[in-house]
């Protein structure tokens, strides 16, 4: 589908694009490099500033018809790169360690599809959106008034999946990745002498209670799918042997399948975590971080996606489970119809967030492909 010279074209596009990464709400210079990009397949209308350094670019085509809306990232992650290729990172403790950098080329790819061979209706809409990895992109980009302009009809999204059969398809209808939040809670005591700690408030015993609890609270509940409460930092005190500390902060993810799960889960935590704080004398408060909903798939969409990978002889793989991880796709899908899948990028490709992972090339084409097949289907009916 792609011509060569295309795909060389976008394989140098993601190289670049992984020499040079920038972390969330940072994207201005991947902003720019895209947008250079897509001037030259001559864009009817694009949006700049989109929540931040987002950036929307649409076509239209030469009749009305419905608005379809693909979506990639532009945010890298703070991992120090130890890949040592010609393209690995330039910047210290920040690389594409997402495929992010995978999922732009192939929407430029798009860009490129629609100057070679125009859609005869509709609007097709490439959204690159900033902070995805911090769950706060989508959500910006949608309280933007600017993309009130866009009111898609659909939105789909793909994502790369190591450990998968390389080029395979994998949708499911209903929840495809989880629900999660980072929970930060401080307990706060008072401070004394190590020789007097009956003078002061250490909460020690309480966060190591707190800690405690957190596998009776996964297996004493009533959850109807996969729940996981994951530590992630603890502080006690500071680094003193003559103070008895006053201060302990505990850092927890909390993740579901499905949204009665992960509200139940975050209800239970919070009592447990208050309750314990007021048993022993302690101010309590938390706060939440990073925080994504659970993104649900419709079934028509999920369909037409199976549709589009035997159109092309591609194999489709229905999912049992949904993925562990979270993704903020799932805020678009909350106003219009959509999905999102899974490409597998082969089962040699190290982990998602790993310092060696690297985004394999020949599934650029393949992520090209089914979108068109996706654009097609949908504004030719």
């Amino acid at each position: 589908m792609l011509k060569s010279q295309d795909f060389q074209t976008l394989k140098s596009l993601r190289l670049a694009l992984h020499q040079h990464p920038e972390l969330s709400g940072q994207e201005k210079h991947t902003s720019e490099t895209i947008l250079n990009f897509l001037n030259s397949y001559s864009p009817s209308e694009v949006l700049t500033n989109l929540g931040g350094y987002g950036l929307a670019a649409i076509w239209e085509g030469s009749e009305d018809g419905p608005t379809v809306l693909i979506r990639a990232e532009l945010d890298a992650l703070p991992i120090q790169e130890s890949n040592s290729f010609a393209h690995r990172s330039t910047k210290k403790d920040v690389s594409h360690k997402c495929g992010h950098d995978g999922h732009m080329a192939i929407l430029c790819g798009l860009a490129m599809q629609f100057q070679a061979s125009p859609l005869s209706k509709g609007r097709m809409v490439l959204l690159f959106q900033p902070a995805e990895e911090t769950g706060q992109g989508a959500k910006a980009v949608i309280a933007d008034e600017k993309f009130r302009n866009i009111n898609p009809d659909f939105a789909f999204a793909l994502h790369n999946l190591p450990k998968h059969d390389m080029g395979t398809v994998y949708c499911k209808n209903g929840s495809f990745c989880a629900a999660s939040t980072g929970l930060k809670i401080v307990y706060q005591g008072k401070t004394a002498h190590a020789s007097q700690p009956e003078t002061g408030n250490n909460p020690a015993v309480a966060a190591a209670q707190l800690v405690h609890c957190l596998e009776r609270i996964i297996e004493t509940n009533d959850f109807t799918k996969k729940t996981l409460i994951t530590l992630t930092h603890a502080q006690i005190g500071e680094k003193s042997f003559g103070v008895s500390a006053g201060r302990a902060e505990t850092w927890l993810t909390l993740r579901a399948f499905e949204k009665h799960d992960f509200d139940l889960l975050l209800t239970l935590v919070t009592r447990e975590a208050e309750l314990i704080g007021k048993r022993y004398g302690l101010d309590v408060s938390l706060s939440h971080h990073e925080s994504f909903e659970v993104t649900e798939n419709d079934y028509q969409s999920v369909e037409m996606v199976k549709k589009a990978a035997l159109n092309l002889a591609i194999r489709y793989v229905e999912m049992t489970e949904p993925n562990p991880w979270s993704e903020d796709f799932g805020c678009y899908l909350q106003n219009c119809q959509g999905a999102i899948f899974g490409l597998g990028s082969g089962h040699e490709t190290p982990d998602l967030h790993n310092p060696d992972y690297d985004f394999p090339d020949e599934l650029i084409e393949q992520g090209v492909r089914m979108f068109w097949q996706l654009l097609n289907d949908i504004t030719s009916t």
